[in-house]
């Protein structure tokens, strides 16, 4: 009797702290005005479901911070299926609530039949559930794949450092502005001030720490080894320290993949999308029957659209995806094949010629492709060429003045017939001085992804 009582004393304790905790967000409306209001629709596409949401859940209610598809800023937290996620350890799916027998509550204060639920909660640094991050949907599917419940597990982690980043934030604004009205009463406190702005400075920092810490996970996805029979050089740019670009160098053996593909957005989302992006090649570059250039955009294409399930023009709400190219060398022919989608390579001839080989005019994952759509391939013998893959990021430069002008397709070819007969390395740094002296100190408003190879 005298342990249960200890225990439910320990539990009371628990949950006055994790209440706490949820105090200390301060203001959940500013929340809400903050760029997590994108990540619910990144869920919706990840789990293919109809609604969801980040919240936190205090004694009574579960108070949404963004949501898709719910409607809502609050509802009571009895009947909810994130009661249960709150006490999980990892993501909690449950195939039909209604008819779940851990569902004790007759009322369902979402308004809406809920069949399909899958959810992670929202853990701080003190291991206590502050909410969850979840999608619904009223029809039954099938469970996320493992690969889908991690990516929705790292999702929420993300999400967790910006909602406690954002509320320190918070917290210590009201600090410099209570200071700031003293400060007019007394020159004394000029010193303290100063010390909250850096107080708020390094609450800054810490938002940037986590992203810079994305930064390293998607270099980490980056090839990091070159074939010994290829001259390759590499620029690589996110906007907004991660984003959406990304390369693929894979040495298979008899071929070699090379591919730039520019991935819908910028940012967090554009790097969640890469991620996705860079698994369904991991996916077409185990399959033996994925061969040409063009075989691998189609594979990919069907399963990025399996992905983000979009299947229907009319009730899908993801037409994310990616422009880009991809090519081939095939070793024993000693020829490379090319496909693209929305994209181009340039091939510079030993004669300083450059030619421009065009693909298909299809993005791969979009909503307006069909399922079955195969783009095209084109064959070309390997010479002493030059290849050069790149993103609309860098011919969608502009210059200074009233009326800025791209750096365009044009004058990308006039640099590189130019530097024709240099070494890719040397071509590749001399496009990227000419790109800097044509901006001047306009900044940049995408990411930016050039590769250049030649075979040895």
């Amino acid at each position: 009797m005298e342990t249960e009582l200890d225990q439910a004393a320990l539990l009371k304790q628990i949950e006055i702290k994790r209440l706490e905790s949820i105090s200390n967000l301060g203001n959940l409306d500013k929340l809400r005005k903050s760029e997590i209001q994108t990540v619910p629709a990144l869920i919706k596409n990840l789990l293919g479901v109809e609604a969801a949401g980040i919240s936190v859940l205090d004694e009574n209610t579960q108070h949404f911070l963004a949501e898709s598809g719910l409607d809502k800023t609050e509802v009571p937290r009895a009947g909810s299926p994130c009661n249960l996620t709150m006490q999980s350890e990892g993501a909690l799916v449950i195939e039909n609530w209604e008819q779940d027998a851990r569902n004790g509550e007759p009322e369902n204060p979402f308004e809406t039949e809920r069949c399909f639920y899958a959810g992670v909660p929202l853990i701080n640094p003190e291991g206590l559930a502050m909410g969850t991050l979840f999608g619904m949907s009223s029809n039954p599917q099938d469970p996320p794949s493992a690969e889908q419940l991690e990516l929705l597990a790292g999702l929420s982690r993300m999400v967790t450092e910006k909602i406690l980043a954002l509320a320190e934030v918070q917290q210590l604004s009201k600090q410099i502005a209570r200071l700031n009205l003293k400060a007019k009463l007394s020159n004394n406190l000029t010193k303290e001030v100063a010390r909250q702005r850096q107080l708020v400075e390094e609450a800054r920092e810490e938002i940037h720490k986590s992203i810079r810490s994305a930064s390293r996970i998607q270099n980490a996805l980056l090839p990091k080894k070159i074939p010994a029979d290829l001259d390759v050089s590499i620029l690589w740019k996110p906007l907004n320290i991660v984003g959406g670009d990304i390369y693929i160098l894979e040495d298979l053996g008899d071929d070699v993949v090379i591919a730039v593909l520019d991935c819908t957005g910028h940012g967090v989302p554009g790097a969640l999308l890469s991620t996705i992006t860079s698994a369904a090649f991991d996916r077409a570059m185990d399959d033996p029957e994925v061969k040409t250039a063009g075989e691998y955009l189609t594979t990919v294409h069907r399963l990025i659209k399996n992905i983000l399930n979009q299947h229907n023009k009319t009730e899908s709400t993801s037409d994310e995806g990616f422009d880009g190219s991809i090519c081939i060398y095939h070793r024993n022919k000693k020829a490379i094949s090319f496909a693209s989608a929305r994209n181009s390579m340039l091939v510079i001839s030993g004669n300083g010629e450059v030619q421009e080989l065009k693909g298909d005019r299809k993005s791969v994952g979009s909503v307006r492709v069909p399922l079955d759509y195969a783009f095209s391939t084109r064959q070309m013998p390997v010479d002493d060429q030059i290849f050069v893959m790149y993103t609309d990021g860098i011919t969608d430069v502009m210059n200074e003045g009233e009326n800025p002008k791209l750096f365009g397709k044009h004058q990308l070819t006039k640099s590189l017939q130019i530097w024709s007969d240099h070494s890719p390395q040397k071509v590749a740094n001399n496009i990227s001085i000419a790109i800097e002296n044509y901006r001047g100190t306009e900044p940049l408003k995408d990411d930016q992804t050039m590769l250049i190879f030649r075979v040895k």
